[in-house]
């Protein structure tokens, strides 16, 4: 019998198939499953300094209120990302973070300085890392005037980055030093890699027992150092191991100077204790005693719905006055309320005529303000009536009690648009005053500074 090629072939695929199902069930004893997968967590290189304890948890945040200003008008040398933590926990402190700037060059100085002051005049807090641009002196003193009022400073440095921050730190009794700190005994893992152990008790180095800092430089200050590193450790700058200090108050404990801004990048912000000392920082950005003069306007007002600021008139002929000041005061976020009657616990804005000025006798009197004939105080001489107008902040902590006068309810109304435009500012004759005059502006200007007192209102408007 003759196999045509096609059964040939055919014969020869069953007869394969054969073997292999007679091979499988010989020699098969199981199948294989894979052991499970481990889970290992990620964490940078070991290192037997570094890697000793596990890195500390953030504080709890505390809720507060305020405005943290982050310089970015000076080309500033780092990154947003590199800031997250510490903005992360100022912000879960209750705090906004508004960043003055765009980390590009502004070409005109005054359009910087403009800037800068419209962005200090809202902050509590003001945090300035690695300006490659200078501080000019009108800057400098715009800051220094802040810190006077009770606002916090952070200056951050890094020796390894191109700054120029010194022309903001010395008006603080600072001087970053140049070069960086390297120990060539104790490490981690690089030289440059230094350890701090030893803290001057305080409520910045609070819980504190090491830091891994991972480019850092020295800080000569007026004020007391912080932290300082171990008797191995060098500068590649300046000779002498002795008191190198990476971290250090100024003139005043409302700035705060350090020369690491790696303690605060992830991931370095878990080693050892630094997280709790951004922690600390976050603490300290988001406690100000901040406070505010009539050229910071309406910024010492609380924005809200939880808040409020109440409107008083001097009669109800002013209604039309108030009702514009309330509605300037709601487009920057501000809620407002004319009453007739003044609550001693809110904050307040009398709208009046002089005739009404004994309502708010007792404020005008703290001020030096005089009103009969003639309008008289500390800072101008007497004065006619007639086309004028004047505007006297009474602050303290507690409560702010805002006074408009005019001679006309039209001369009130300007000066209402005055205030809301911002333009009043041009009327300032004392820190806490403003004199408006019909083709003439008083150039003399004083810190006049009034104590609390109540608003009378013996005429009231109603509410709305």
């Amino acid at each position: 019998m003759t196999i045509k090629p096609l059964g040939f072939l055919a014969l020869f695929l069953v007869c394969g198939v054969v073997a292999f199902g007679v091979g499988y069930l010989f020699f098969y004893q199981g199948g294989y499953d894979a052991p499970p997968t481990p889970e290992i967590a990620l964490r940078p290189p070991d290192s037997p300094a570094a890697s000793a304890r596990p890195a500390v948890a953030p504080l709890p945040g505390r809720a507060t209120g305020g405005l943290l200003v982050v310089d970015a008008l000076h080309k500033n040398a780092f990154l947003e990302s590199e800031i997250v933590t510490l903005r992360s926990r100022v912000a879960n402190r209750g705090y906004d973070i508004e960043f003055a700037g765009d980390f590009t060059a502004v070409t005109k100085a005054g359009d910087k300085l403009q800037l800068l002051e419209t962005k200090l005049r809202r902050a509590d807090s003001f945090l300035v890392i690695l300006p490659r641009e200078g501080y000019t002196e009108a800057e400098a003193d715009l800051v220094a005037g802040f810190v006077g009022r009770g606002g916090k400073l952070l200056l951050v440095s890094d020796p390894t980055r191109p700054q120029q921050i010194n022309t903001l730190a010395a008006r603080f009794g600072l001087n970053f030093q140049p070069g960086y700190l390297y120990n060539q005994v104790e490490h981690d893992l690089n030289f440059q890699n230094i350890l701090v152990r030893e803290f001057q008790p305080d409520a910045i180095t609070l819980g504190l027992d090491a830091l891994a800092l991972y480019t850092t430089g020295s800080i000569r200050s007026s004020g007391p150092g912080l932290a300082f590193a171990g008797g191995n450790t060098q500068s590649s700058v300046v000779a002498g191991s002795a008191g190198l200090t990476p971290m250090a108050w100024g003139s005043s404990r409302n700035v705060l100077a350090i020369a690491d801004l790696t303690f605060m990048i992830p991931p370095q912000d878990a080693m050892l204790d630094n997280g709790r000392l951004v922690s600390n920082v976050a603490e300290y950005l988001t406690d100000s005693s901040r406070e505010f003069d009539l050229a910071d306007f309406p910024h010492f007002y609380d924005r809200g719905p939880a808040h409020g600021v109440d409107i008083l008139l001097g009669q109800p002929t002013l209604l039309s006055g108030g009702a514009d000041l309330k509605q300037g005061l709601a487009d920057s976020g501000i809620s407002a309320h004319i009453r007739g009657v003044e609550d001693v616990s809110q904050d307040t804005i009398f709208l009046g005529l002089y005739q009404d000025a004994p309502q708010v006798s007792p404020y005008l009197q703290a001020a030096g303000v005089r009103v009969d004939d003639t309008l008289g105080a500390p800072f101008a001489p007497d004065l006619d009536l007639a086309g004028t107008a004047i505007t006297v902040l009474d602050a303290n902590r507690e409560r702010h009690v805002l006074i408009l006068l005019a001679d006309t309810p039209k001369g009130l109304q300007d000066a209402v648009k005055r205030l809301i435009s911002g333009e009043f500012r041009d009327d300032l004759v004392s820190d806490f005053a403003g004199i408006k005059l019909t083709g003439a502006v008083i150039p003399t200007r004083t810190a006049v500074k009034p104590t609390r007192t109540a608003v009378k209102t013996s005429d009231p408007a109603g509410d709305e």
